[in-house]
């Protein structure tokens, strides 16, 4: 009996929530809005108004930059490559320093975040990964990050190009 209640109120709870999606729609396409009284002329001033607002606004914002550094597009994309191969070469360090570790027996918490396998995928993109107690490389891993960050850089010059 209480269950037959249950799907009872379920379903009278969609019903309604159904007809009131059904009346916001219909208001929403029927009724006009209150702005829309305006007359064109107001719109139209008010309009180029904002347009002389948003040149003054760009015109401020070329002057404040003029003098500054505006790094071209290929920097950027190299900068980034190069960040990139430095992060993993700081993750392999900071593994090595882990084994060292390990190996001296400073560690009396097994359970300490740096042993988990899915850290290290999150951290190093999987190219260290912990195995058998000891932080591993991982070639196979290593060639498809290295793979996937090229392609990513080609991908980003040719969006480059294109703007």
């Amino acid at each position: 009996m209480q269950k037959n209640h249950s799907s009872k109120q379920t379903f009278m709870f969609f019903i309604i929530y159904f007809a009131l999606l059904c009346c916001l729609i219909f208001a929403a396409v029927t009724l006009k809005p209150s702005f829309q009284q305006e007359q064109p002329s107001e719109i139209s001033s008010a309009f180029s108004k904002e347009l002389q607002i948003q040149k003054h606004k760009q015109e401020m914002k070329a002057a404040e930059n003029e003098g500054k550094w505006q790094p071209s597009n290929t920097f950027v994309i190299t900068a980034n490559s190069i960040g990139s191969c430095l992060d993993i070469i700081v993750v392999l360090l900071w593994a090595r320093h882990e084994n060292k570790k390990k190996q001296q027996g400073q560690y009396s918490n097994p359970n300490r975040l740096t042993n988990k396998k899915w850290f290290w995928y999150l951290v190093s993109m999987g190219i260290v990964l912990p195995k058998d107690r000891k932080l591993t490389f991982s070639l196979k891993n290593f060639i498809l990050t290295v793979t996937l960050l090229v392609l990513l850089k080609l991908w980003l010059f040719d969006q480059l190009e294109s703007i």
